[in-house]
């Protein structure tokens, strides 16, 4: 095969190649599924599913992680309880499986916070271990320190499991309750969901962090 033949197959492979990743895409961005919001806790998260077609959208673009993230994201919501109840076998094997996915993802693309965030509440509900818990929260809190559409979830998640043992972490999730209570006056009712879920070493946190800010409010906390 002299050059000019050699040249002519190559350009081939490579239109041929062009052409089936811009097919998929398009095929991605036509069937993907949309981000999801994060509720403001649990009890939020209202009974979903997500179509096979989403399922392929999320893999035939190997390139495209925000189509990914997203489709991580919403299979984290699937398998997250809205209540406090144990898990079920089934459950627990889809919460598995949303962890494996939200980790893939996380290795190329760590600047999600609201995927950090899903992860840890994964982990609480699994109680994969305070420690892992801890690290996602604080990658959350690194990626998005400011965002007050994480912060009733993040606050929420951080006092129900013992992740406020954690000094650093304390610090951080002390942020958030000051901004709730001084600056979103409409995020106090989280405050009090936060408590009302918290393990005692979440309120034992949440009882002085509250106390330093708002005593008036710290009282309502303990009716």
């Amino acid at each position: 095969m002299n050059s000019a033949n050699r040249f002519r197959v190559a350009a081939i492979v490579v239109a041929v190649l062009a052409a089936g990743y811009a097919s998929a895409s398009i095929f991605s961005e036509v069937f993907s599924v949309s981000r999801p919001p994060l509720p403001l806790d649990p009890s939020g998260i209202a009974g979903r599913s997500i179509s096979q077609s989403a399922r392929w959208a999320a893999f035939a673009a190997p390139f495209r992680t925000d189509l990914k993230a997203n489709y991580a994201l919403a299979l984290a919501l699937t398998a997250l309880r809205p209540d406090r109840k144990a898990l079920s076998a089934a459950e627990v094997q889809k919460n598995v499986e949303a962890q494996e996915e939200v980790k893939q993802v996380l290795k190329a693309a760590p600047h999600n916070s609201d995927l950090w965030l899903a992860l840890a509440l994964l982990q609480t509900q699994r109680k994969s271990g305070d420690r892992q818990t801890i690290e996602a929260l604080k990658m959350s809190y690194f990626t998005a320190p400011n965002d007050a559409q994480l912060m009733p979830l993040r606050l929420y998640t951080a006092a129900a499991s013992e992740a406020l043992s954690d000094g650093d972490l304390q610090e951080l999730a002390g942020g958030d309750v000051r901004l709730m209570l001084l600056r979103r006056a409409d995020l106090k009712a989280s405050v009090l969901t936060a408590y009302q879920a918290g393990s005692n070493v979440g309120r034992k946190f949440l009882d002085d962090a509250v106390q330093s800010i708002d005593p008036v409010f710290a009282s309502a906390l303990r009716k």
